[in-house]
């Protein structure tokens, strides 16, 4: 049984954008019919967006770049997706890709309460605002493993 159906869990995202930084080789994973709902948004020709923003993945498809700066590389900070705006806020957030959406319900997150816990050093949001309903926990957790699956099919 996952420990959240026994132990309650809060989340409160307070958009402090910690969730959209990763390390040298991370990405954003994103799918056809997101990157279509992206460049639309952001009304950008398709080719300037995937090679201003894409990258190919050997096994899946497509995902979206991580930006490191000189000052970043020499702090030892990590990357942060491309879609950052100058204000570090997401630049396509009501389009933004299931993975970014589903964030923290991710199953690995979920796998247990240590998980979950440790992840608080990433997301200030962890344990922070109301108890999240079971129901909604789990349709989050689907959509993220459904994504998973689309993307690597």
């Amino acid at each position: 049984m996952a420990f959240y159906i026994t132990t309650p869990i809060r989340f409160k995202c307070t958009q402090c954008s910690q969730c959209c930084y990763g390390g040298k080789y991370a990405y954003v994973r994103a799918n056809d019919d997101e990157i279509k709902a992206i460049v639309d948004y952001l009304q950008i020709d398709k080719n300037q967006f995937t090679e201003k923003y894409l990258i190919k993945l050997v096994d899946h498809g497509y995902g979206i770049k991580m930006k490191t700066s000189q000052t970043a590389r020499l702090t030892g900070k990590k990357g942060h997706c491309m879609l950052l705006n100058n204000k570090g806020k997401c630049s396509v957030y009501p389009v933004r890709p299931i993975q970014c959406r589903t964030y923290p319900f991710w199953p690995e997150i979920l796998s247990s309460e240590q998980y979950w816990n440790d992840e608080v050093t990433r997301c200030e949001g962890i344990n922070q605002g109301e108890v999240i309903d079971v129901d909604y926990i789990e349709q989050q957790k689907a959509l993220s493993f459904a994504a998973e699956v689309i993307i690597n099919k």
